[in-house]
């Protein structure tokens, strides 16, 4: 496991604790052009299916980890499951009680080539 040095005081200016955060590469081409595979997300742990809002997240969904928008609905017990790139699926109407919520992504990085 590699370690980056973050600055702490740069993170509470995003609103997020370092004992709450990591960061992950983005595998794959379903949030594109929003996300694009390779680019480096940062996770915030503790906004996850307690504090559930519009925005993107890191999710878990039949033991497979994902990057995907959550669009709430007007019914607090269900969401819709959003991919960006239009050749992705995307589901309506999801039960919470089926997803894991392991983060809300709260920066983006990518390297331009």
């Amino acid at each position: 496991m590699e370690s980056v040095a973050i600055d702490c005081r740069w993170l509470q200016e995003i609103g997020v604790r370092p004992p709450h955060v990591s960061i992950i590469r983005v595998d794959g081409e379903s949030m594109t052009p929003t996300l694009n595979h390779g680019d480096e997300i940062m996770v915030d742990h503790s906004d996850n299916m307690s504090r559930l809002r519009d925005g993107i997240y890191v999710l878990r969904l039949d033991d497979v980890l994902l990057v995907k928008r959550i669009a709430m609905g007007p019914r607090r017990d269900e969401f819709s499951i959003v991919s960006d790139n239009i050749l992705y699926p995307s589901w309506s109407n999801v039960d919470p009680a089926l997803v894991a919520i392991i983060g809300r992504v709260v920066w983006a990085g990518r390297i331009f080539r």
